[in-house]
């Protein structure tokens, strides 16, 4: 029985950590809004990096072409001369804005992605006071660029970072595991300061005083380290609510098999509190498997109050779960026009299903863990990437030939 109560007040622990971690963005989300008059308006260059033709590609371009803000260029990286994303780009060629190079020569200690960005931004000229990144599975809204900017008339900060938030449609399988496993994601990356290279701008005197290009020249993602470099140097990173960007994209369960432990990778690689980030997560997603071992030991020895200890304290936590995500769901969505895009199956009715499939990601975390904290080798887009250490070494090139899908994350 003595086990069971730790277990049980243990949980309660885990649950009131979660939920003060959850108040931490609702605040945050509550403090959306626009000023209606933009003073500070300085040059800005947009990279979009491209490997295959994302499935939401043109709308993502369409926006990033109509942003509401007075001075700004988009520069476009593709991978090879013949990718797909290229008949999407053609269609946007007469806009004098947008300027699209090809990856040329791209190396091998870092992700092609990295060499994409350090590419554009040495063709740059030093007009542009401001980089800011977006990722081609998003679409931002009209004044992202503006709310991203806004920060940076504060001389002392370096780097503005929102976030995406995963809209499953359907959201059944894969797709709604993904989403609820980024809801806790997003909120550690809040809290601990971990930028996110799909919707972030840093001011481009930083990337030469930090030594950004040749820290990127060797890393597999450009933004999980910024925080620490930045503030090496007197600078602040921002987090801003405003430009948390939607993905509507679908996946497989063989996706996120690639994807989580590449996302937690990055943390392990180049954040100071990579530890607290994922053992959070190791002991969140160990609640099933230390109740089911509980219960099994209450139910052998005949200690029954053990056992119903054990199951009154799981499914506790579950709920618990489901209702901190609706908590989170509503206050992303109060605000802006993410509250119109509100789906049916995100109500108080929706507790079990969340709950069942809460449960899911809890039992295929440990999967997760594993791959992140004994892989050698992480494969994106097509590309294997062999780590040693913090070192990166690209496996061979070759272009992207997949086909454009409907919805499928690439």
């Amino acid at each position: 029985m003595t086990l069971a109560i730790a277990f049980f007040w243990a949980v309660i622990l885990i649950v009131a950590i979660q939920a003060v971690f959850s108040l931490v963005f609702v605040v945050k989300m509550s403090q959306r809004g626009r000023a209606t008059k933009r003073s500070f308006t300085p040059p800005v260059a947009i990279i979009l990096c491209l490997r295959g033709a994302d499935p939401f590609l043109k709308q993502s371009i369409r926006c990033l072409l109509d942003q509401d803000y007075p001075d700004f260029q988009l520069r476009v990286v593709v991978d090879s001369e013949e990718d797909p994303a290229g008949q999407i780009l053609r269609e946007f060629e007469s806009d004098a804005r947008m300027h699209v190079s090809i990856l040329r020569d791209p190396l091998d200690t870092c992700s092609l992605k990295c060499s994409a960005i350090v590419q554009a931004i040495r063709g740059l000229d030093a007009s542009f006071e401001i980089i800011a990144l977006c990722d081609a599975d998003t679409i931002p809204e009209p004044t992202w660029l503006a709310d991203l900017v806004a920060p940076f008339e504060n001389p002392k900060v370096a780097v503005t970072t929102g976030n995406r938030w995963y809209q499953p449609q359907p959201p059944t399988g894969a797709p709604l595991v993904r989403y609820l496993w980024n809801i806790p994601a997003a909120i550690n990356m809040i809290v601990f300061r971990i930028a996110w290279g799909g919707s972030l701008a840093i001011r481009s005197r930083v990337i030469e005083e930090a030594g950004l290009l040749d820290k990127w020249s060797h890393a597999l993602c450009e933004d999980t380290m910024l925080d620490r470099v930045v503030r090496q140097h007197g600078y602040r990173q921002v987090f801003v609510p405003n430009v948390m960007v939607v993905n509507r994209e679908t996946c497989t369960f063989g996706d996120l098999m690639n994807w989580v432990p590449r996302q937690l990778l990055t943390a392990k690689l180049y954040h100071p509190s990579w530890p607290a980030t994922v053992g959070y997560g190791i002991l969140s997603s160990a609640i099933p498997f230390i109740a089911a071992a509980v219960a099994i030991m209450g139910w052998f020895r005949s200690d029954f109050d053990s056992l119903q200890t054990a199951l009154i304290a799981f499914v506790g936590f579950e709920i618990s779960n489901a209702l901190l995500v609706i908590l989170c769901e509503h206050s992303f969505r109060r605000m802006g026009a993410h509250k119109e895009s509100a789906e049916s199956w995100m109500k108080l009715s929706s507790i079990v299903k969340l709950t069942f499939w809460i449960v899911i990601s809890q039992l295929i975390s440990p999967l997760w863990f594993c791959k992140c904290f004994f892989t050698t080798k992480v494969s994106w887009r097509g590309i294997a990437y062999h780590i040693r250490g913090t070192k990166i070494k690209r496996g061979p090139y070759a272009p992207y030939a997949e086909p454009v899908t409907d919805s499928r994350s690439l």
